[in-house]
């Protein structure tokens, strides 16, 4: 299979995913994927496109959330989510002491 093959089936297939990911969040007032490209999935680094990917499937949540998604801790998650706002993939805000993330 040639390059140019492969990266096609791999934009299908997290394109595929993304859709199913769609179906399960509609009907919940707010979520949706509807700003989310799955180009942008591609240029992010592996441990961000991680991160993403669970912010993803939750819609929003915390740092916390994340990391029970993804096995790993939350502060390295924390990290990655305030990266992903940095880059403005993400946005947060606070509720009392709780920071939510959502994409």
């Amino acid at each position: 299979m040639e390059e140019g093959e492969r990266i096609v089936e791999l934009l299908e297939k997290i394109l595929q995913t993304l859709e199913r990911i769609e179906e399960k969040l509609n009907g919940r007032p707010g979520r949706g994927l509807s700003g989310v490209d799955p180009f942008m999935l591609l240029e992010l680094p592996d441990n961000l496109r991680t991160t993403a990917m669970a912010l993803i499937k939750i819609g929003s949540g915390t740092a916390s959330d994340v990391a029970e998604i993804t096995g790993r801790s939350r502060a390295i998650e924390s990290h990655y989510l305030n990266t992903l706002v940095k880059m403005g993939y993400a946005r947060k805000r606070r509720e009392e002491r709780r920071v939510i993330y959502e994409i």
